[in-house]
């Protein structure tokens, strides 16, 4: 399984994001992955990351497919890759309807069209045509990336449910998912390898790109209590409701989901077990928290994007945990 880790995130921004990208080379980790939702976009950090390591692989987790058109999915992903000499993966996702509709301002709909379409047309930029689409969600006429494409992308797809699954396996050169455990991952990925084998691939040959959050050697009571809120966040979303309850947390997921929109902020809190935290989040002892990484390989992870957390008082100490959890996580 690769160990990568994910870019940037609080406290390695601007003038500390090198110290990152360096320490996780001179570590050994072998992969960078970037995300967008409402912070640091997803492709400022790949091109920095491109001059700061020729080796690690990178690639993005996810960018969101209603809030940027196609050609435009397509110039950065080029510009990255070229300056990555051929290490970049475009991660392609649909995000969330609040962050799409709400706070973008762009319509979500026929989300599983909008990544096939998509990726039709991403994959026609990238052959170098001119590409003229009148899809039901992607509407281009006449478009040509005016650039030099020695290195063509490959596209990963971020997926939860069984229908976003199965494209990843029939378009995608890889699977994205989130917040999984190693018990229920393997059950999400027959879906995907059915659609490789419908599409004539070897499922053999899937690569599974895990996005993980990890704290190690910090303190558990701690940590468990502070991930619990941050997992609340998340499960009292709709979309994300629904994929907690697909996995296994039925009665956490519907608790913690009326309580939210009852009003009452701290029963949903309550209704995130400690069974649940401990599943999806990586946190104790180096030596516990890798063994946890070998259920995920185990389980068919082959590639995981470590989002380090600490909990320290301020910025400086969280860095230098940080950096301390990076080296040990890596030579255990």
């Amino acid at each position: 399984m690769r160990l990568g880790i994910t870019i940037p995130f609080e406290p390695f921004r601007s003038a500390h994001f090198p110290e990152l990208v360096r320490t996780a080379d001179r570590c050994g980790y072998t992969d960078a992955w970037s995300y967008e939702s409402f912070s640091s976009d997803g492709f400022a950090p790949i091109a920095a990351a491109a001059m700061l390591s020729h080796k690690i692989r990178l690639g993005c987790a996810i960018i969101p497919v209603f809030t940027r058109p196609a050609p435009l999915i397509a110039m950065s992903a080029v510009t990255v890759n070229e300056l990555a000499g051929g290490r970049f993966i475009l991660g392609l996702g649909i995000s969330t309807p609040n962050i799409v509709e709400q706070w973008m301002g762009v319509p979500f709909r026929k989300p599983v069209t909008m990544m096939r379409e998509t990726i039709e047309a991403l994959r026609a930029i990238f052959r170098g045509e001119k590409v003229t689409m009148a899809g039901t969600m992607v509407k281009i006429n006449g478009f040509r990336l005016d650039l030099p494409i020695t290195h063509p992308p490959k596209i990963y797809i971020g997926a939860q449910g069984a229908k976003m699954l199965r494209l990843a396996g029939e378009l995608g050169d890889g699977v994205i998912v989130n917040f999984i455990t190693p018990e229920t991952v393997g059950p999400m990925l027959d879906n995907t390898r059915e659609g490789m084998r419908a599409a004539g691939k070897d499922p053999a040959r899937l690569d599974v790109v895990c996005r993980i959050i990890a704290a190690v050697d910090e303190d558990e009571e701690v940590v468990r209590n502070l991930f619990r809120r941050s997992l609340t966040a998340y499960v009292t979303v709709p979309q994300y409701s629904k994929f907690f309850r697909e996995i296994g947390y039925d009665k956490e997921a519907t608790i913690a989901i009326d309580a939210w929109n009852a009003g009452d902020r701290g029963k949903a809190l309550e209704a995130v077990s400690d069974e649940m935290v401990e599943k999806i989040f990586v946190f104790g002892t180096a030596e516990k928290c890798r063994r946890r990484l070998d259920d995920y390989a185990r389980a068919g992870i082959t590639t995981t994007a470590l989002q380090f957390a600490s909990f320290a008082k301020t910025p400086e100490e969280r860095r230098a945990r940080i950096l301390r959890a990076m080296e040990r996580l890596a030579s255990v």
